[in-house]
């Protein structure tokens, strides 16, 4: 009955609809239009609900799949923080243990007086065949122990001598304090000079050229002649030589302040100066860690803040004298004066704790000059890695420090601000260097090094060269004066790490001619580049010094990869054996995961080629 009514309205529908169209003259589509259109409206939204289903299922299937990269690489991170968390408490563990001896502090905070004494007394032995700490077998290392041992502690059996670490320890730090003030920090200030000089044409026919050599020969000797002073030192005797150099640096201050020729400001504020310092610097600074044991650190961060202290006293009160005397004579003669003072005192105060008996014989010379320049060193390609950061970051820095009161003239500003702001920046230093020496051996001295020589090639790039207010240029002066003594507070120990004691004194010497050589030329080289007629004429000496910092970055960036590698496959020998060790003993099951877990991950790390080696250099472990 249902589908008959339904057929008969059906017929009746379409009757009303023909009637309908006959009376307005319609046609019957377009009487049936508006059923057409709920029908095409239907249809769309039937499409749009399925593209809207479809959208929903990709949106679902592309969230699933971003939370799983996300699960994935939250896995991956955490595995590779517990990964370094494992490492670095290994390093710490080793550490710890090292420095529970007097021989194992030794090793860890090697300096070059107790080097010296180890290879002396390895040079009664037969020589070495590893001559990388990590490659030391158990018997080598247990052999280099004893030698260490029977050198640095034969001396310090007897009663009769002062303490470490207490008592007249600290007037030697004060001491020491007071010799880098008076030497560092009297350089500190050339820059005052080196401005003035250029901009009253002081000295007839003399260049800007002149002037900077005559500063950079003050630092090229200083550190070209450290090895031969401290063979002298121990023929001649370490006080006798640092006379010497009293009258060589004072001297060299008083006569330039009465030189009316170049050659003349050659001779004694470039060659006596520069003599003055390497004979009074070099035998004393080695005599600071014989006083130390546990708190060496801390007096070697006081000791080296020094120089910067040293470059804000001369450099402001140099400056001082100047603008009131009008002329540069009694500024040197002021700094002559005090120096003078300031090393005799400190010459008859520092000594060594154990008194050296002096060089004698011509097999005892010998055997002290081939210590210095043991030409095994060569063959060690970490000593050249760390030699060339030391050498171009010291560059750099030597080319910024000199240059930088010349450039505040060109942004506009006085005479008094351009010696401000360098005394700014030696202050700086003393803060800095002072906060290296403390914190290299929390962080790890090659990670410290890596960073803060980044840091350095920012500022150059990023900062100088575009630093064209007092505002600017005032904070570039302080963090680079925070930053830029890296290498120089970091080279002596990072060095220590990469090669055996016997080495360092060698490794020592090498990296003092080289950078002694680049130092004579630096600031000459800077000066040449640049160009007074162009809008930017210290752009070309900003590159290059940046350059030279780049370059060190690489260096240190080749050294944290070779370091991080050796490290690694050491402890993977080392994982090795305690796996074997506890396959076959009843060790638990965690402990052989763990051993499993290292394995792999060391394995991994040290794969070959371009991502590997990335992975290594990168790798944020302490090193």
């Amino acid at each position: 009955m249902s589908g008959t009514e339904d057929s008969s309205d059906l017929i009746s529908l379409d009757s009303g609809v023909e009637s309908i169209s006959n009376s307005l003259n319609l046609g019957p589509q377009q009487i049936r239009s508006p059923l057409n259109a709920a029908q095409k409206t239907s249809r769309s939204n039937s499409v749009l609900s399925r593209m809207l289903t479809e959208t929903s299922v990709n949106s679902t299937q592309t969230i699933s799949r971003l939370n799983s990269i996300s699960q994935t690489v939250s896995k991956n991170l955490k595995e590779i923080v517990l990964q370094v968390k494992d490492d670095n408490l290994q390093t710490n563990l080793e550490n710890a243990e090292l420095r529970r001896t007097r021989v194992g502090r030794v090793r860890t905070n090697l300096d070059l007086s107790d080097a010296i004494k180890i290879a002396t007394n390895k040079s009664l032995q037969p020589p070495s065949s590893n001559l990388e700490p990590e490659k030391l077998t158990s018997e080598e290392g247990q052999s280099e122990n004893e030698n260490i041992e029977s050198a640095i502690l034969e001396d310090t059996e007897d009663d009769n001598l002062p303490p470490v670490d207490t008592g007249y320890a600290w007037v030697v730090v004060v001491a020491e304090f007071l010799l880098l003030f008076s030497t560092w920090g009297c350089n500190g200030s050339y820059g005052v000079f080196l401005s003035y000089w250029s901009n009253n044409k002081t000295f007839k026919g003399a260049t800007s050229v002149d002037y900077a050599l005559v500063g950079s020969l003050v630092l090229s000797l200083a550190q070209g002649l450290a090895p031969v002073i401290q063979v002298a030192s121990a023929i001649f005797g370490m006080k006798e030589v640092m006379c010497l150099g009293i009258v060589l640096q004072n001297g060299g201050y008083l006569l330039s302040s009465f030189a009316t020729k170049t050659w003349q400001l050659y001779l004694t504020s470039g060659l006596l100066v520069g003599l003055g310092f390497a004979c009074l610097f070099n035998p004393a600074i080695v005599v600071l860690t014989e006083w130390f044991d546990k708190k060496r650190g801390l007096a070697s961060g006081i000791v080296v803040s020094a120089s910067g202290v040293g470059g804000v006293v001369f450099a402001l009160s140099s400056q001082r004298l100047i603008k009131t005397t009008g002329s540069y004579r009694w500024a040197l003669r002021m700094i002559a004066i005090i120096a003078c003072v300031l090393n005799i005192i400190l010459t008859i105060i520092i000594k060594p704790r154990v008194p050296k008996p002096k060089l004698k014989s011509w097999h005892e010379i010998k055997t002290r000059v081939n210590i210095l320049f043991d030409m095994r060193v060569l063959k060690q390609p970490q000593v050249h890695l760390i030699a060339l950061w030391f050498t171009l970051v010291v560059t750099c820095y030597v080319m910024a420090l000199f240059t930088l009161s010349s450039y505040c003239l060109f942004i506009g500003l006085s005479q008094d601000q351009g010696s401000h702001i360098t005394a700014i920046f030696n202050g700086c230093q003393a803060i800095g260097r002072c906060m290296i020496g403390l914190s290299a051996d929390y962080v790890g001295r090659v990670n410290l090094s890596f960073f803060l020589t980044f840091v350095m090639v920012v500022l150059l790039f990023a900062m100088w060269i575009n630093a064209s207010t007092f505002i600017v240029i005032l904070f570039y002066a302080i963090l680079s004066g925070l930053t830029f003594g890296v290498a120089s507070t970091l080279n002596q120990p990072v060095m220590a790490d990469a090669v055996i004691p016997e080495l360092f004194p060698s490794a020592w010497s090498y990296e003092n001619l080289m950078v002694g050589c680049f130092c004579l030329f630096a600031e000459v080289a800077t000066l040449k580049l640049r160009d007074l007629k162009a809008s930017m004429p210290f752009l070309k000496p900003q590159v290059f010094s940046g350059s030279f910092g780049a370059g060190g970055f690489i260096f240190v960036s080749v050294l944290r990869e070779w370091k991080i590698k050796k490290i690694i496959q050491s402890r993977l020998e080392k994982t090795e054996d305690e796996l074997a060790k506890a396959n076959a003993g009843d060790d638990s099951q965690i402990e052989r995961e763990l051993l499993y877990s290292r394995r792999n991950a060391y394995n991994l790390l040290l794969k070959g080629g371009l991502v590997g080696y990335f992975k290594r250099l990168f790798y944020p472990i302490k090193v």
